[in-house]
C-alpha cells in the first residue's frame, strides 16, 4: 500500500495554517509583547513540522523515509499551511485593516527605497502601490511561504530521512 502523502499533508497544513495565521495575527498588533511572541512561534513551526513529518514516517512508512519524499512532505504541508494562511490575510487586508497596506506598508516601503537611495519615480510608485493590494500581497505571501518550506525542507528532511538497512527486511 503507497502512503498518500497528499492527505496527510493536507491535514497537517490545517493544523500549520492555523499556527501560521495566528502568527500572523500577531505580528500586525500594535503590541511589541504580542510581536515578540512571533519569534517563539516561529520556533514552534519548525518543531511542529519536524514532529509532523517523523510521525508521517513512522506511521505511513514504518520508520523509513527517503530524503525526497520527507522533502516533499514538507513542501506540501507548508504549501496546504500557506493556502490557509493567505485566507486569513486576505480578510485581514480586505475587510479588517484595508488601511493598513495602503498607508503603513506603503509608507514602511517607500522609507525604505530612500534610505536605500533609490529613484522614486511615479512607476515605482504605482507598482508599489499595485503590489500592495489584498490579493496581490496575500498571494506573494504564498509563495513566500512555499520558499520558506523549501529551505526548511531541504533541512529537515536530511535529519528526517531513514533508509532502510540492506541487513532489514
Amino acid at each position: 500500500m503507497q502512503p498518500n502523502i497528499t492527505k496527510s499533508a493536507m491535514l497537517n497544513g490545517l493544523i500549520m495554517g492555523i499556527i501560521f495565521s495566528l502568527n500572523f495575527i500577531l505580528s500586525v498588533s500594535n503590541n511589541t509583547t504580542l510581536i515578540m511572541l512571533t519569534n517563539i512561534i516561529t520556533i514552534a513551526i519548525l518543531v511542529v513540522i519536524y514532529r509532523t513529518t517523523v510521525k508521517f514516517r513512522d506511521t505511513e512508512f514504518g520508520g523509513f523515509i527517503t530524503y525526497w519524499i520527507a522533502f516533499k512532505y514538507i513542501l506540501y504541508t507548508f504549501f496546504f499551511a500557506a493556502l490557509i494562511s493567505s485566507v486569513v490575510k486576505f480578510i485581514y487586508f480586505q475587510f479588517i485593516n484595508p488601511a493598513y497596506l495602503d498607508t503603513f506598508m506603503y509608507d514602511e516601503t517607500m522609507k525604505m527605497l530612500v534610505r536605500m537611495k533609490y529613484p522614486i519615480n511615479e512607476t515605482i510608485e504605482a507598482q508599489t502601490r499595485s503590489m500592495l493590494k489584498p490579493a496581490s500581497y496575500t498571494l506573494l505571501w504564498v509563495w513566500v511561504n512555499v520558499f520558506i518550506g523549501s529551505v526548511v525542507g531541504i533541512i529537515l528532511a536530511a535529519f528526517i530521512k531513514k533508509e532502510k538497512s540492506i541487513f532489514t527486511e
